[in-house]
């Protein structure tokens, strides 16, 4: 299994190499929001770069919360669960002559 995720990941870094060297050449101008904030003359291979590694930041801030909120129900279930098991040896306990004299008292 190893050897096919380390050629999967050759394979992605030819890609990515192969993209970066056909675009060396290419330069764009960026315009953030306004006139002031405008970047010429930028190499493409840059631009692609720092939007990947945005975009890295971005998923793993995200996936920190979903983890988060993740683990919060699982805490949340292992609780209920630890107290459907303290129910249930209660239930346990209890023998059916006791339950039978409650039926008689009830009726």
């Amino acid at each position: 299994m190893w050897v096919f995720r380390m050629l999967l990941l050759l394979v992605l870094v030819i890609i990515v190499t192969g993209f970066a060297m056909l675009n060396s050449a290419q330069r764009a101008t960026i315009t953030l929001g306004t006139e002031s904030l405008t970047f010429r003359d930028i190499p493409l291979v840059l631009l692609l770069f720092e939007a990947f590694v945005l975009g890295a930041v971005v998923w793993f801030l995200v996936s920190i919360g979903h983890e988060v909120v993740l683990r919060r129900i699982i805490r949340k279930q292992k609780r209920e669960i630890m107290d459907l098991g303290g129910e249930i040896s209660g239930l346990r306990e209890i023998s059916l002559e006791d339950i039978e004299d409650e039926d008689e008292l009830g009726s």
